[in-house]
């Protein structure tokens, strides 16, 4: 059992503790419509001042902004780097040490946190590893899709962000030393929270990234206070003081004198036929359902689906689980940004939590309805929308 600020969810924890999702929570420390005048709805006249510096934006173009985001996807996963950064959100605060490298086989991470129980992920392409020295045990699984925070994954396709968000120069800062661009995310309506980036100039590295609520309010900062990148197709001088060796070993490589931690098998995800199952709809503006399959729950054996739904940036995922007994919900449990909201449909649980506002979370819950039940079916039985059928 479960308990997020008063809310029990069975078998929740479990399901977070398997696999790629174990390895994602290791990792997070680390990890209105407008008018076509574009004016800013008042949530977005709130945002830009507070996303905004003293520095004077030089107004360039929206394609050249876009064309800033895309090198910053690109350089954080091809430029070799080192450096350290903090992750902060509400009273927790983070220092990791981070090492970068690309290779022909694929990415490799060490990231180490500086604070509270020491442990190491390193990360080799889709595989990875979590280990902690106190307690000499290692764990070996795969390389969650969800980046950290200080990824470019998720701006790879800047266009396509364009439709939910107002892309705007806010001038140039420095962070860890480094002159950067300055670049706000604002959201066009009230389903998705603001965020500004700080992009290297030259480097192209993403250097700082701030996420702000629906009052402009922030929610979390993630930036680097150090960081050496170099040429990942340049040759490691020895002994070079600047850049330092980095030791990663190669998959599923047992340290001297670790345990590894079993973790229980599982059935590999199957995804979902597509009259089968549940189903946001109608959807959310802005976002789309990125993927629909079967998981076993881990503690009890039992399958239950799991759902992801992203506009691109925000991203929640969706669980629906047998789960008979109802449970009284806390109206605070939100917490911090990942909002939670659960639902009883008749024996079926339904929980979606997400990194996105309150009001899109609890929509995403309400909208989650049986395939059979969707608009879409509902449409299809209805004579009036059924080709070659005439309606009397």
């Amino acid at each position: 059992m479960t308990r997020v600020d008063g809310l029990n969810i069975p078998n929740l924890g479990a399901l977070m503790r398997r696999g790629a999702l174990l390895v994602a929570g290791l990792l997070a420390p680390f990890g209105y419509a407008l008018a076509d005048t574009w004016q800013l709805s008042a949530f977005s006249a709130q945002l830009v001042p507070v996303l905004a510096t003293q520095t004077a934006p030089d107004d360039p173009s929206v394609d050249k902004i876009e064309g800033w985001l895309a090198d910053m996807s690109r350089a954080m996963r091809q430029t070799d780097y080192t450096g350290t950064y903090v992750h902060i959100r509400g009273d927790q605060i983070d220092t990791t040490q981070l090492q970068h490298r690309y290779t022909p086989a694929g990415e490799q991470e060490q990231l180490e946190t500086l604070n509270g129980d020491p442990r190491i992920v390193i990360r080799h392409g889709d595989s990875c590893e979590c280990q902690w020295p106190a307690r000499k045990e290692v764990v070996f699984g795969d390389f969650p899709s969800v980046r950290s925070r200080l990824s470019g994954d998720r701006f790879a396709q800047p266009a396509e962000l364009a439709n939910n968000y107002q892309i705007v120069s806010l001038g140039r800062s420095r962070v860890a030393g480094r002159a950067c661009h300055l670049i706000g995310l604002v959201p066009k309506d009230g389903y998705r929270y603001g965020y500004k980036l700080c992009i290297g100039e030259g480097s192209h590295l993403l250097l700082r990234m701030s996420m702000y609520n629906e009052q402009g309010l922030p929610i979390e900062h993630d930036f680097f206070t150090h960081i050496l990148p170099r040429d990942a197709r340049a040759p490691t001088p020895a002994n070079d003081p600047q850049w330092p060796s980095i030791v990663m070993g190669s998959p599923k490589t047992i340290p001297p004198g670790f345990k590894v931690v079993e973790q229980p098998p599982a059935e590999p995800p199957k995804a979902l036929a597509a009259d089968e199952g549940w189903i946001v709809s109608p959807d959310l503006p802005g976002y789309t359902i990125k993927s629909r399959v079967w998981r076993q729950n881990p503690a009890t054996g039992h399958p239950f689906e799991h759902m992801v739904v992203s506009d691109g940036l925000s991203t929640a995922s969706v669980f629906i689980e047998n789960m008979p007994e109802s449970k009284t919900l806390d109206p605070q449990a939100a917490k911090y940004g990942m909002n939670i909201a659960v639902r009883q449909e008749g024996p079926v649980r339904l929980t979606v939590i997400g990194d996105l506002p309150m009001a899109a979370v609890t929509q995403l819950c309400k909208n989650t309805v049986m395939v059979k039940n969707s608009a879409k079916a509902q449409a299809e039985q209805n004579p009036l929308h059924t080709p070659h059928i005439e309606a009397r």
